[in-house]
C-alpha cells in the first residue's frame, strides 16, 4: 500500500504549524541572533533546490562527466518506478505516520524523547522521512544546534506543502546511503550494489534488508556485518507486519531467506573505472571540509583521460605482466609545472568505490608509506650539497670507507671508488658517497635545516627519525609516489614546489558557490629549493640519463632526468634479510613529473619468504612505459637556466675550485655548472695532483726479430709503487705508418709481422692508466734483410775427420768452416768466447785442454742487423793419460 489516506483534519496541520511558528517567534524574542539565525536559514528555501535530481560528480580537464556518485551511472529512479514493498518497509522502518503527518510529527517527537529518556543515551530519533531529506539537502555536515533543528522542521513543513508526500519519498529514496560503499548511495545503485537488478524487481526480504540499513548504513552493510544485517532485516520485518503491511506468513517467509543467499555477489572484490582518481578526488574534497556524497556538487579535476585508462590498464595487468602475483605496485603523475596530477594507480587491481580504500592505496596514503632506497638521493643528498655548500656538477666526491658506531654501509658491488664525480656517483648509486656528501652538509647546516629543506618539498617528516642512514633511504616510515612525484617536479620547475592534487574547483550546485582549488595552490606556491639547485641538479640527471645505459630507457628526447632507488630487509627477519623489499623509480621532464613504486604488502612478504621484490624492478618497467606515453604528447615546456649560475672550465678533484693553467693536462679539465659566485677562484699551479702525475724513468728498453717475423720486447723495471698505475706502449713504425700496441707487463711479443726487406723503428716508453702523462721513451732499429736468416751452413772438424755432436775428441784445437748468403755473416761462440765470420770462410779454434767439454754455438746475421741462431755443436777432449796409451 503506497498510500495511506490521511485521517487528521485540517484543523490539526494548522494548529502544529501555528505552534512551531509560535516557537520559533518565542525563540526568536529571547535570542535576537537566533532568531535571525532561523530566519537566515528558512528565507533561503527554494523548492526546486529540494527537487533537483542532479548528483555529485567528477569532470576530467576536457570536460567530460566520468563519475557520478551514487551509482555506476547515477540513475534517477521515479517513485513509479519504485515497487510498493520497498515504500512500505521504508515507511515502517523511518516513519510510520509519513503519510498522515505535514512534514513535522509531534507524537513521533514525544515517542523518541520518551525512549531516549528511559534508556538513558539516544536510541531513537524523531526526524521524519521529509525533515530527513531536508537535513541531506540543506544541512549535510551541520552541527545539531537549536536554529538549525527548528530551521529543520520549518522547512519540512514548508516542503509538504510545496509539493506531494510521493515526491518527499522520491527523492529521499534516491539520496540516503544504504551500505558503506558510495556505490550504495541511493535506491538504483544499492539495489544493483547488493542484487544486481533494477530497483522495480526487488522482493520483500531485499526490501526489507535495504530498508534496515537506512538507520546506520555502515553498521547493516551485510558486506560488513552479515549477522547485525540480517537481524535488523528482521526487525523491520516485523514492524511492517505491526503496520499491517504484510501478513504474518509473509513475514516468516521472509525471515527464513538467508541474507547471504539473496547477495549476488561482494563489490569489494570488483573494479571501477577510474577508480584511483576517483577516490583520490573525493579524499580532497573531504579534505577541504565538504562531501560529495552528501553535498550536491560538481567537482572539476585535472584527470587525463588517455593516461588514467592507460594506468588502469597497467593496474588490472591489460598492458603489464607484474613480475609476481603478490606483488603490488603505485604511481603517480602531475604536470611539474602546476602540481596537477593527471593519472593515479593506486594499487595493482585497486578495489573501486571503497570508503576502505585508503588501507589498499600506495600512491598518497601516508599509512602505506615506503621507504624511498636511493631514489631519495638527488634531493636529499646532492640537492642539499648544491644548496647548502654550493658545490658544482663536476665536484669529486668521497667514495671511501665510512663508519659510525656499528653502522659498516657498503656499496652495491662491495667496492670503494675513492675520488668519483658527482655525476658518476649519483648515476651509479654509490652507497658511500651519498653518505659522505649529507655528512658535509650536515657538519655545515645541522639535521633540522635538512629535515626543513624536505618538509618544504612536500616530505611528511613529522614521525621520522632523521639519521644519516636516511642518505640512503633507510628511513622509519618513507614516502609515497605522489610525495616523490611532486618533489621531483620542483627539480624541472625551477626549484618551486607546489602541492599535489587532482581539483580545479568545486561547484555547489544548490547555491552556485564556487570553492577554486587549484588557484589557491598556486598561490601557496613556495621554494622547495633554489633555482640554482634545481638546474645544477637537473644537468647532472639528464646528463647521466644519456649516458647511462641502465637508464636507457629514458632517453628518448624528452630530457628526462630519473633515479632508481631500492630498499632492503633488516635482520629482524633472518630469512629476509639483505633482500629487496621496494623498488623505485623517480622521474621528470619538461612537462610532467612521475614517480613508481612496487613491492610486497607486509603481510605478505614476512610470511611468505618466496615472494619477495628481487629480481625485476617492475617500478622502473612501468615508468619507462609512463615515460613513452608521455612523449606522445606535444612538450608545452622547456627547462630554464637561471641567472644564479655560471658556466666555467675547473681543474677536476681540486677544492676549492680553481681554473686550469696553460701546463694543466687536458685529462685534468673539466667543463662544468656553477652557483654564480661561487666558481674557480684561482689558477692551477700543479700543485695539487703532482704525485697523481709522476711517471717512472724508463731505464731500458730492447727489441729483436722472432724466426716467425714477429717482435719480441723487453722493458726496464720500475718501483713496486707504480704497479697497477701504468702501462707500457710500444710505438711500431716501418717509415710511413706507426701502429701502437699496449703491454699489461714489462716483456711480451707483439701483434705485429714484419716485412722482408724493411727497417722497423720500434720505441717504447711508460704511460698513466689514469691520463696521457708518459715516460722517457727509448728506441731500436731491427731490419729484416734482402734475404731471410736461418739459410747459412756449419761444420766442425778435429784432425781433418767431422765432428758429430756429443764426440770425444783427442785433438787440442778444431777447424770451423761457414758457407751462406753472401752479406751475412756467422757468429761463433765456444764457451762465452765469440768472432764473427764472413758466411764461406773458416777459423780455427785452439788451445782446448784435455778433460774439458766445449760447445760451439752458430747464430747468423744479415746485413740488416737481423739474427737467429741456427745450431751448435756439443764435444768432450779426451784426458792426457787416455791420449798417452
Amino acid at each position: 500500500m503506497k498510500v495511506q489516506s490521511t485521517k487528521d483534519p485540517k484543523q490539526i496541520k494548522k494548529t502544529i504549524k501555528i505552534c512551531i511558528i509560535a516557537l520559533c517567534v518565542l525563540v526568536a524574542s529571547g535570542s535576537g541572533y537566533l532568531g535571525f539565525k532561523i530566519y537566515q536559514q528558512i528565507s533561503n528555501f527554494d523548492i526546486d533546490n529540494l527537487t533537483t535530481t542532479s548528483y555529485s560528480s567528477q569532470v576530467s580537464q576536457d570536460g567530460e562527466t566520468y563519475y557520478k556518485y551514487g551509482s555506476s551511472i547515477g540513475k534517477y529512479v521515479s517513485y513509479d518506478d519504485i515497487p510498493e514493498v520497498m515504500i512500505d518497509a521504508v515507511v515502517a522502518a523511518e516513519d510510520s505516520r509519513f503519510f498522515v503527518h505535514n512534514g513535522f510529527d509531534i507524537p513521533r517527537i514525544i515517542k523518541a524523547f520518551m525512549s531516549n529518556i528511559l534508556a538513558g543515551h539516544t536510541v531513537a530519533g524523531g526526524s521524519t522521512i521529509t525533515q530527513q531529506l531536508i537535513k541531506k539537502t540543506y544541512y549535510p555536515d551541520a552541527e545539531k544546534t537549536i536554529e538549525r533543528k527548528v530551521g529543520e522542521v520549518i522547512l519540512s513543513i514548508e516542503a509538504t506543502q510545496q509539493t506531494t508526500k510521493q515526491k518527499v519519498l522520491e527523492l529521499y529514496l534516491n539520496k540516503i546511503y544504504f551500505g558503506k560503499s558510495n556505490s550504495s548511495i541511493g535506491i538504483y545503485g544499492a539495489s544493483y550494489y547488493y542484487f544486481g537488478k533494477s530497483p522495480d524487481q526487488l522482493t520483500l526480504p531485499e526490501a526489507a534488508l535495504l530498508a534496515g540499513t537506512i538507520n546506520s548504513p555502515v553498521s547493516y552493510d551485510p558486506f560488513k556485518n552479515l549477522t547485525l544485517a540480517t537481524k535488523r532485516r528482521n526487525i523491520i520485518l516485523n514492524l511492517m507486519y505491526e503496520h499491517g503491511y504484510i501478513s504474518e506468513k509473509e513475514r516468516d517467509n521472509a525471515k527464513s531467506v538467508k541474507v547471504e543467499n539473496i547477495l549476488k555477489y561482494d563489490p569489494i572484490q570488483t573494479n571501477g573505472k577510474y577508480a584511483s582518481y576517483v577516490d583520490r578526488v573525493t579524499q580532497e574534497v573531504k579534505e577541504l571540509g565538504y562531501d560529495p556524497n552528501k553535498t550536491k556538487m560538481t567537482i572539476y579535476t585535472y584527470m587525463d583521460h588517455d593516461m588514467q585508462e592507460y594506468l588502469d590498464d597497467v593496474s588490472s595487468g591489460k598492458n603489464y605482466k607484474f613480475t609476481d602475483r603478490e606483488m603490488q605496485a603505485a604511481a603517480s603523475v602531475l604536470e611539474s609545472k602546476t602540481g596537477r596530477i593527471i593519472g593515479l594507480m593506486s594499487a595493482k587491481n585497486y578495489r573501486a568505490n571503497n570508503s576502505d580504500a585508503t588501507y589498499l592505496d600506495y600512491a598518497y596514503t601516508l599509512k602505506n608509506r615506503r621507504q624511498p632506497g636511493s631514489s631519495i638521493k638527488p634531493i636529499l643528498d646532492y640537492a642539499t650539497a648544491f644548496e647548502y655548500l654550493n658545490w658544482s656538477t663536476g665536484h669529486t666526491v668521497d667514495d671511501s670507507e665510512f663508519t659510525q658506531g656499528s653502522w659498516h654501509p657498503k656499496n652495491w658491488d662491495n667496492n670503494y671508488h675513492d675520488d668519483v664525480l658527482l655525476e658518476d656517483a649519483l648515476a651509479n648509486s654509490w652507497n658511500l658517497a651519498a653518505i659522505h656528501t649529507l655528512n658535509s652538509v650536515l657538519k655545515k647546516v645541522g639535521n633540522n635545516q635538512v629535515v626543513s629543506f624536505l618538509k618544504g618539498l612536500g616530505y611528511n617528516m613529522d614521525d621520522e627519525d632523521f639519521n644519516l642512514n636516511y642518505a640512503i633511504g633507510g628511513w622509519k616510515y618513507g614516502t609515497t609516489p605522489t610525495m616523490q612525484a611532486a618533489a621531483y617536479a620542483a627539480i624541472s620547475n625551477g626549484g618551486t614546489y607546489i602541492k599535489p592534487h587532482t581539483i580545479q574547483k568545486i561547484v555547489i550546485n544548490t547555491t552556485g558557490e564556487t570553492i577554486n582549488v587549484d588557484d589557491d595552490i598556486q598561490k601557496q606556491a613556495s621554494e622547495g629549493m633554489k633555482d640554482s639547485t634545481a638546474f645544477l641538479l637537473r644537468q647532472v640527471m639528464t646528463s647521466y640519463v644519456k649516458s647511462n645505459g641502465s637508464y636507457s630507457a629514458f632517453d628518448i628526447g624528452s630530457q628526462i632526468g630519473a633515479k632508481t632507488g631500492t630498499s632492503n630487509f633488516d635482520a629482524t627477519i633472518p630469512a629476509l634479510a639483505g633482500k629487496d623489499k621496494d623498488h623505485w623509480l623517480c622521474a621528470y621532464s619538461p612537462d610532467y613529473a612521475w614517480a613508481c613504486w612496487n613491492g610486497f604488502p607486509a603481510e605478505i612478504s614476512t610470511k611468505k619468504h618466496k615472494y619477495l621484490a628481487s629480481g625485476m624492478n617492475d617500478a622502473k618497467s612501468i615508468a619507462a612505459k609512463i615515460a613513452k606515453k608521455l612523449a606522445t604528447h606535444k612538450m608545452k615546456n622547456s627547462y630554464e637556466t637561471p641567472s644564479t649560475v655560471e658556466k666555467a672550465r675547473m681543474v677536476k678533484g681540486v677544492y676549492p675550485y680553481v681554473s686550469p693553467s696553460s701546463s694543466t693536462p687536458e685529462e685534468k679539465i673539466l667543463t662544468a655548472w656553477f652557483v654564480k659566485g661561487h666558481g674557480p677562484s684561482g689558477v692551477d699551479d700543479g700543485s695539487s695532483y703532482a704525485d697523481e702525475y709522476k711517471v717512472p724513468e724508463l731505464t731500458s728498453f730492447n727489441a729483436s726479430l722472432n724466426s716467425n717475423n714477429s717482435i719480441s720486447v723487453t722493458f726496464g723495471s720500475y718501483d713496486p709503487e707504480y704497479e697497477g698505475k701504468i702501462t707500457c706502449v710500444v710505438e711500431i713504425s716501418d717509415g710511413s705508418s706507426t701502429k701502437t700496441e699496449t703491454l699489461s707487463s714489462t716483456s711480451g711479443t707483439l701483434e705485429y709481422n714484419t716485412e722482408s726487406g724493411k727497417t722497423y723503428t720500434v720505441t717504447g716508453y711508460y704511460k698513466l692508466k689514469s691520463g696521457d702523462t708518459t715516460s722517457n721513451k727509448k728506441s731500436v732499429r731491427l731490419s729484416t734483410g734482402s734475404t731471410d736468416v736461418g739459410t747459412a751452413t756449419f761444420s766442425v772438424t778435429a784432425n781433418g775427420a767431422a765432428i758429430s755432436n756429443g764426440a770425444t775428441i783427442s785433438a787440442t784445437s778444431v777447424n770451423v768452416s761457414t758457407s751462406g748468403p753472401s752479406g751475412h755473416t756467422m757468429i761463433v761462440t765456444c764457451n762465452g768466447n765469440s768472432q764473427s765470420l764472413n758466411c764461406g770462410s773458416s777459423a780455427t779454434i785452439s788451445g782446448l785442454s784435455s778433460g774439458r767439454s766445449y760447445t760451439i754455438s752458430f747464430t747468423e746475421k744479415n746485413s740488416s742487423g737481423e739474427t737467429k741462431t741456427i745450431g751448435s755443436i756439443h764435444f768432450t777432449v779426451q784426458t792426457t793419460d787416455t791420449q798417452e796409451q
